[in-house]
């Protein structure tokens, strides 16, 4: 049990929300959540569907995504180890906005509505977090708007690593090392075009000195990409 609580510590410190507290405000925070697991392709939020949960992922990857008008999925983001899910309709009551499905072996910490309000009123250091984050999806939102009205690639492309680099970008000397991986299937599904296309865009890139990859597939991005898209 204390290995549990640990390895939840550890993942709630990584929190954009839950990282400015106290080892004792943590662990009354993972003493009110419920752990569940979820294989690849599982589905559990659902667009327009209520919502009594907020969710924050210990390990593997989701994706949140809308159906189009044509029915056809359209992904707004990835998330991974650390990132939480599900608080909007929490707050406002609405149902949820998005569908959200596994996409490898995923482990959830759940946390029920009545344990969400008792800790975001007991804990005033959570709300703060809170409220940063939601002006983070707020401008993240604003950027997937923006992302959309432009017609070629690259400026599509740029936007979206812009978006990941501000979440997820990791200082490596003049260079940042995005730490959630990210395949050309995926960037095609978030950024509205064709699989070939984002392969074609990101080799003349890396041909152009822009951007690497490591051998675990991270995209490693230069000096010039960050100046270029105006990422600081």
């Amino acid at each position: 049990m204390e290995k549990e609580a640990n390895m939840l510590i550890g993942v709630l410190r990584h929190s954009p929300v839950f990282s400015h507290l106290s080892e004792d405000e943590l662990r009354i925070v993972i003493s009110k959540v419920h752990i569940r697991q979820y294989d690849k392709n599982a589905k559990f939020m659902h667009e327009g569907d209520s919502n009594n949960f907020m969710y924050l992922i210990i390990y593997g990857r989701v994706k949140i995504s809308l159906a189009n008008s044509e029915g056809k999925e359209m992904i707004l983001a990835i998330r991974q180890s650390g990132d939480y899910f599900g608080e909007m309709s929490l707050i406002d009551g609405k149902t949820n906005s998005a569908t959200v499905c596994a996409m490898e072996k995923t482990m959830i910490a759940v946390i029920y509505k009545e344990d969400f309000c008792s800790l975001l009123h007991s804990q005033p250091k959570l709300l703060l977090g809170m409220l940063r984050e939601l002006c983070f999806r707020l401008r993240e939102a604003n950027e997937i708007i923006e992302r959309l009205s432009y017609n070629k690639a690259p400026q599509k492309l740029g936007l979206l690593f812009k978006n990941y680099i501000n979440r997820y970008g990791k200082k490596d000397n003049d260079s940042i090392v995005l730490t959630i991986r990210l395949t050309h299937q995926e960037i095609a599904d978030m950024s509205g075009l064709a699989r070939e296309t984002v392969t074609a865009t990101v080799n003349q890139w890396k041909t152009d000195g822009y951007i690497t990859t490591s051998a675990e597939g991270l995209f490693c991005f230069s000096p010039s990409f960050l100046e270029k898209f105006l990422i600081l």
